[in-house]
């Protein structure tokens, strides 16, 4: 075996550690999102990280498709299993899902609503804000041959409601109707599938190339300037709610434009019955998502005071996904949140700042080994009975090495026995490391103080 260097020790490229302070940052990150997705009613689910690769490529896009890893055993035995050839790794939670309510759908009560957090993989160009690996916290409401607009509202409300909690900043909610969008894109030559995709990317994409680019894009695609000009203008201005939909209804861009006006008219009256502020959501007619299987309700989120961010959050309407899988219609909704690529630059910004390298509140220290381990051990497990997250010094080591340790590591509260500096005897000292003050407590009155401290 060669020698193993220190860039070998490095992870792959696109591949990243997190350390324990953004490990801690990025579990109540998830915990916060868990519990929003919870108080609406989601459960989880847990998918294979493995799928068949005619699973995901059943509705993978072009760009997609080039991205999905295989899977196989990298020294296989003779006897190994012949199988491992035809394996992949997910590059997202839908597609699973699909699969999975399509296999079971005889055995589940509809609407069916889940929630999915968890790692996936794509093999992206690695570079800043982009990853091969990474966490999305997804929310999906499968329908059994209908499923109502109002579940396309509740995903908007739940994304404001996630955001209002993780107080990263003020954000918008962007929302529009693919197919509003397609029959516009149809009035000005987009007459094919793929003509269509096209400009939707790259109106989509407006914001991070700038109009020139957009305009040369919708070019290559066929349209000729004048529509290119007027496509770009209606659809990346910005307007109120009330202005867009008096916008949308003065124009007549044939029957699916109108069915995407009224259905996005639906789901914004929702909207405001669910009570989520006004401020937290406009109509942007550029929104349109990359993924090929939206086909109505699209939105995203973004925050205000950083719009170099892109998208936070995004998702919207599947009528058409588990159609590959089983021949019953089953329609569903969902929101996916990019919890790694978030986070990262969010970290990145000073927006979050991981500070902890501990979960622990209170370290018990063993400085006096006149007392019995047992004391120091029944200290921590009387802490710990009652929810408090404890440490033990189980190491001989000076009381100024172990609160040294307690700072360092971040932990407010060292707990420790002081025979031989004035306390009385079945006293305890609590010391706050954070503004290096002490008590001195009867054993009695420990817990108590401790809770009090914290």
């Amino acid at each position: 075996m060669d020698q193993i260097t220190k860039r070998d020790l490095e992870s792959p490229a696109g591949f990243g550690d997190w350390g324990p302070a953004e490990a801690i940052a990025l579990d109540r990150m998830l915990g916060t999102i868990r519990r929003q997705y919870e108080l609406a009613g989601y459960t989880p689910l847990h998918t294979p990280l493995v799928e068949r690769p005619d699973i995901l490529f059943a509705k993978a896009g072009g760009e997609i498709r080039q991205q999905v890893y295989g899977l196989r055993l990298m020294n296989p035995a003779a006897d190994s299993p012949t199988d491992e050839k035809d394996l992949a790794l997910r590059f997202d939670h839908t597609v699973p899902l699909a699969r999975y309510v399509a296999a079971n759908q005889g055995n589940l009560l509809f609407p069916f609503r889940r929630y999915a957090i968890g790692p996936v993989v794509r093999g992206e160009r690695p570079k800043d804000g982009r990853y091969r690996e990474f966490i999305q916290a997804d929310i999906d409401v499968i329908g059994d041959d209908r499923l109502s607009l109002d579940h396309d509202a509740e995903m908007i409300s739940i994304i404001s409601n996630v955001f209002d909690e993780l107080a990263f900043g003020p954000f918008t909610i962007r929302i529009n109707n693919r197919k509003l969008l397609k029959g516009f894109l149809g009035s000005i030559g987009c007459d094919t599938e793929d003509k269509a995709r096209l400009a939707r990317k790259a109106i989509d994409d407006v914001e991070k190339f700038g109009t020139d680019e957009t305009l040369l894009a919708l070019a290559e695609i066929g349209i000729n300037q004048e529509d290119a000009s007027h496509a770009l203008d209606l659809l990346t201005k910005s307007y109120s709610t009330d202005d867009a939909f008096t916008l949308l209804r003065s124009r007549d861009f044939g029957p699916e434009f109108a069915e995407g006006v009224s259905e996005l008219e639906a789901v914004i009256g929702t909207v405001r019955q669910l009570g989520v502020p006004q401020h937290r959501y406009r109509i942007d007619l550029s929104v349109a998502r990359g993924l090929d299987y939206y086909t109505s309700t699209v939105y995203e989120a973004r925050l205000d005071e950083h719009p170099n961010l892109g998208s936070i959050a995004g998702g919207g309407r599947f009528d058409n996904l588990a159609d590959n899988f089983s021949s019953k219609h089953l329609p569903g909704v969902g929101v996916s949140i990019g919890v790694t690529r978030l986070l990262r630059r969010l970290i990145k910004l000073g927006i979050v700042k991981p500070k902890s390298k501990t979960i622990s509140s209170v370290l018990v220290a063993s400085n006096d080994f006149t007392v019995e381990k047992e004391v120091h051990l029944n200290r921590a497990r009387l802490l710990r009975s009652v929810g408090i997250p404890t440490e033990i010094y189980l190491e001989k080591r000076k009381l100024g090495g172990q609160l040294a340790f307690a700072a360092k590591r971040g932990i407010k509260l060292v707990v420790f026995t002081d025979s031989g500096g004035g306390a009385p005897t079945g006293h305890v000292v609590i010391r706050n490391v954070d503004v290096g003050q002490q008590v001195v407590v009867h054993e009695d009155k420990f817990l108590e103080t401790v809770r009090g401290m914290l």
